[in-house]
């Protein structure tokens, strides 16, 4: 006798909501099948139809959020070669399911939506969708991982419109599509009426589109033989990247010091002989006590390699109070006073001048601070396996002066992003909006090897370019070093620790005094997402004040 199993009604709305997840899982780095981001939602919102009241909408959307943000943040867990095996499990499910719950509100407040056939129910969704998303960008200081408008970052055309709306008006373009078409899908056996609810979003896709191909018209051709953009009549910087990719169980151990530093500084001679104009080495490349002269060995060998080369050099370290006038003035009294340690870059000229500094405001929560740690029970920082660091104070463009030409100095102002400020666009404009001539990310990813993350980092970059139209070179430890220019293209070979090249050279493009017209992003940063928000606030109050007249009538 054959059994036949019928799918429950709940069964279905569980398996809509976990095909959700799925697709957008498939549309973020490493897989990067980005296509499925603007279909990815339909399922989801189908499944919101079937729900039969607020609460079961919020545990449909908080199934696929959790299933996604599982399937995309697994390198938290697999830090535990670093920390505790405990602290990091439970700080990967603490973390999945918080941001898991952001899918489980939108999913709520959309069973307040009237399902009424037409454009505003697409429009609403969209709208909610970027107000959360950017809500999640700040709130308890802010977690943009998985923000769906990333998943397009090697769709050129269509995020060239983030120069105007950021990262989050991409996001509202994709979830509106998606909603359309799940209210066309919904309403199938109507759709010669139900066909002009996608007219908008359709039209609204191709604007972006259109948007996108005639910016990209604009740009100067990659070179592909040289991997690097064709910088015709255009002012650039030879810049030297010496990531060093030095493992993270090594990079930390004292032991392995006078080897790591021996590498980089044969990378650097190795580099200077290409006559690059900057060196950069990444985040936390060195220890301060190198620069500082308290290891006289090591400061010796540094120094002797800054008048050999003869190159400027920016460089990540971590250092202690305000920063020297020039590498090799430490004090006994001035090592008694200060104590705050602050994750920093330095502009370093050839003479060993220190010419600009900058230290990372936006640090990582439980990485590299312990949030409220005054608050927490004494147990709580057991757990806690590095001395915290201190957030900078302002922002700081750093100084770099072309020594090699002897004539005319130019000196160039350099933004500095220090590895998870970058993935904040509304702090990374703000170098760009003080006069940035070209910005720099200073990474480690060494902490997620083999994993998705350096690839998820990675993937922001090219938004950050195209936000605020200016070239970005990134120098990563672990991670991807390469350039991205102002229209979000990778323009030159991706350096790893699996690559055989280890160090990149680029002429990087500048921006010009001419060319300095600040973005609409750049500008008035975040105002898309805030609108949106403004807008679900007002019409959720205005909701409420009505519902609350209509109880006392």
């Amino acid at each position: 006798m054959i059994q036949i199993h019928v799918v429950s009604p709940q069964g279905k709305i569980k398996i809509l909501a976990v095909l959700s997840a799925l697709l957008l899982f498939l549309s973020f780095p490493n897989l990067n099948l980005f296509p499925f981001a603007w279909v990815a939602m339909v399922p989801l919102f189908i499944a919101l139809t079937r729900a039969t009241d607020w609460k079961s909408a919020f545990w449909i959307g908080y199934l696929t959020g959790f299933l996604f943000f599982a399937g995309l943040l697994p390198a938290i867990l697999l830090l535990y070669p670093y920390a505790n095996i405990f602290a990091t499990t439970v700080g990967y499910l603490l973390l999945v399911g918080y941001t898991a719950l952001y899918f489980a509100v939108f999913a709520a407040l959309m069973r307040f939506i009237p399902r009424r056939s037409n454009i505003l129910f697409s429009l609403s969704a969209a709208c909610i969708w970027t107000a959360l998303e950017w809500v999640r960008s700040w709130m308890i200081t802010g977690f943009p991982w998985g923000s769906i408008g990333y998943s397009q970052w090697n769709n050129l055309p269509g995020i060239q419109i983030a120069s105007l709306v950021g990262v989050h008006g991409i996001s509202f373009v994709i979830v509106l599509f998606n909603a359309s078409i799940a209210t066309l899908l919904c309403n199938h056996h109507q759709w010669r009426q139900e066909i002009r609810t996608v007219i908008l979003p359709l039209i609204l896709t191709l604007f972006c589109f259109g948007y996108g191909i005639f910016q990209l018209q604009n740009a100067n051709p990659l070179d592909r033989s040289t991997n690097a953009t064709n910088q015709a009549n255009a002012e650039t910087l030879k810049i030297a990247l010496v990531p060093g990719n030095i493992p993270q169980l090594r990079k930390w151990d004292i032991r392995q010091f006078p080897e790591i530093l021996q590498r980089y500084i044969g990378l650097t001679h190795k580099a200077s002989r290409e006559g690059p104009e900057l060196i950069v080495w990444p985040e936390t490349a060195t220890r301060s006590r190198v620069l500082t002269g308290e290891w006289p060995t090591y400061h010796r060998r540094f120094s002797q390699m800054l008048r050999d080369t003869g190159i400027p050099i920016l460089l990540g370290t971590a250092n202690r109070g305000e920063t020297d006038k020039a590498i090799g003035q430490f004090s006994q009294s001035r090592k008694k006073r200060d104590t705050e340690i602050y994750n920093r870059v330095l502009s370093i000229t050839p003479d060993g001048k220190i010419h600009g500094d900058y230290a990372k405001m936006h640090l990582v929560p439980f990485g590299e601070y312990v949030p409220l740690a005054h608050l927490l029970p004494d147990f709580i920082p057991n757990f806690i396996q590095f001395e915290p660091f201190i957030h900078g104070k302002t922002v700081n463009l750093l100084p770099v002066f072309d020594v090699k030409n002897k004539t005319n100095t130019r000196k160039i102002e350099v933004g500095a992003s220090i590895c998870f400020e970058s993935v904040f666009p509304d702090e990374f404009r703000m170098p760009v909006k003080m006069g940035a001539s070209v910005m720099g990310i200073f990474t480690n990813d060494a902490w997620f090897k083999g994993t998705a993350f350096p690839q998820l980092h990675l993937s922001m970059a090219p938004f950050r370019a195209i936000e605020n139209r200016i070239a970005v070179f990134r120098c990563a430890n672990g991670g991807f070093t390469c350039v991205v220019d102002k229209f979000g293209r990778i323009t030159t070979p991706l350096i790893t620790p699996d690559t055989a090249q280890e160090i990149l050279i680029a002429s990087v493009p500048l921006l010009s005094s001419i060319e300095h017209e600040q973005t609409l992003y750049t500008r008035y940063g975040d105002w898309f997402p805030i609108l949106c928000a403004l807008i679900c606030i007002g019409w959720f109050g205005s909701q409420i004040i009505m519902w609350a007249r209509r109880r006392h009538s």
